[in-house]
């Protein structure tokens, strides 16, 4: 009995140990879009992905509103934008923060990864765009995306 005991104990501290959930807030940028134009589904479509993928993959997530730029910031240049949701991810205790800047002109997106404690650049990945033969095509290349972005929290 004690040794049944003991060993499950044993068990449950090293399932517990295995586990591992990062906190990840989410902002997607627009870029090439004028400022009054309503948002796309596009845009929509990345933001739902991400979230979902990242969820699906065990961690917590959360967003911020999503923000139109007048240009594409530089490849890994933190946008001055993204401050404020920035802050507010560190204050909610996320450990990382990952900006999807969507660049309708092109349908490129850039995922640049975060972590929020040193503020250190984790990861940049550079997704072209395309014209997918349907909904169902570009949701799974875009989920792939996403899905490569999660694996670099394990």
């Amino acid at each position: 009995m004690t040794k049944a005991l003991a060993a499950g104990i044993l068990m449950c501290a090293l399932a517990a140990q295995a586990l591992f959930a990062a906190n990840v807030s989410f902002l997607v940028m627009e870029t090439g879009l004028p400022k009054e134009s309503a948002s796309s589904q596009y845009s929509a479509l990345w933001e739902s992905s991400l979230m979902d993928v990242f969820f699906e993959s065990g961690h917590i997530v959360s967003n911020a509103p999503r923000i139109r730029l007048a240009r594409a910031p530089d490849p890994g240049e933190f946008p001055p934008e993204a401050e404020t949701d920035y802050a507010d991810a560190i204050v909610g205790g996320m450990d990382y923060f990952l900006i999807a800047i969507v660049d309708y002109a092109s349908r490129d997106v850039s995922l640049r990864l975060f972590r929020t404690r040193s503020g250190d650049l984790v990861a940049e990945r550079s997704h072209e765009g395309c014209l997918a033969a349907s909904a169902r095509e570009e949701t799974e290349s875009v989920r792939s995306a996403a899905r490569e972005m999660a694996a670099l929290l394990r």
